[in-house]
């Protein structure tokens, strides 16, 4: 079987979305209210962009339950806990970690059943239901599937039109259109992509690290890029982003002009800005 991925999303953890959503208007970006998930547990906002693709800024609903977030990945509790929420479980060494860039997600149109089925594709849990309900009333749906290997994205399969999660034909005054390319970090380089090879079912190309003295490949998508990166010595500046766990390390936005993101006003994530 061949699978067909495109990059769908990136989330970026914040604590308080209010804030997030005016501190990323204030960057250039057209804020959409997102609504609470299904348990409400997190509510979001979406920065959707002219390609399809966006950034989820997810926040617990209230002050509390981000306290009790941060607690669940630092108790025995906590683990039995998340293992019926695989998604916050692969999340939670990040989110304890403070805000920032917390994962990724790739959109299929493949059922994630024949996805499961096929060999060597790592563990994964799923399918997922997964949901929320909009601003205006409207519920949509989807569903999940979440590897073990924390390196890896997460899929997501939309049970309802995808158009009602994702709204269209939004622009920004920054002039952002979509996503370049993610980098993911990860201390297992050969390993990491093995797993990515078997997932996407091609070869990777070979790529100039941006930062010295590391390792990297990029495995191209229809629309969008996943670059991995590694460290080759111990003194090195993303070994303190690996404290954090391996996953999505920054992000590459298509616009009219090139320009890195101020990382605070960001909540921690590391956004550039690159023409074309």
């Amino acid at each position: 079987m061949t699978l067909r991925f495109i990059f769908d999303h990136a989330v970026i953890f914040v604590e308080d979305l209010r804030q997030a959503a005016d501190d990323y208007a204030a960057l250039g970006f057209q804020v959409v209210p997102g609504g609470v998930h299904a348990g409400g547990l997190t509510h979001n906002a979406l920065v959707p962009f002219a390609d399809g693709t966006y950034l989820e800024l997810l926040a617990p609903t209230t002050r509390w339950k981000l306290t009790v977030v941060r607690l669940l990945g630092a108790t025995r509790v906590g683990s039995i806990f998340t293992r019926r929420l695989p998604i916050l479980r692969r999340m939670i060494k990040r989110i304890r970690s403070g805000e920032g860039l917390a994962d990724f997600a790739l959109g299929t149109t493949t059922p994630l059943e024949e996805i499961l089925k096929v060999p060597n594709t790592g563990e994964m849990d799923g399918p997922i239901s997964g949901g929320r309900m909009r601003p205006d009333g409207q519920r949509i749906a989807w569903r999940l599937a979440v590897p073990r290997v924390p390196a890896l994205p997460f899929l997501i399969e939309d049970l309802t039109p995808r158009h009602l999660r994702v709204p269209e034909n939004v622009s920004h005054p920054n002039g952002a259109t979509g996503v370049r390319m993610v980098s993911v970090v990860t201390a297992t380089f050969a390993r990491t992509t093995g797993h990515y090879q078997t997932l996407l079912g091609r070869e990777p190309f070979e790529a100039v690290a941006p930062i010295p003295h590391s390792r990297a490949v990029e495995f191209r998508l229809d629309n969008a890029a996943i670059r991995l990166l590694a460290p080759t010595g111990t003194d090195h500046p993303l070994r303190k982003h690996l404290a954090r766990g391996e996953g999505i390390y920054n992000l590459v936005l298509r616009a009219g002009r090139a320009a890195n993101l101020d990382p605070v006003q960001a909540h921690g994530a590391q956004i550039t800005l690159a023409r074309g």
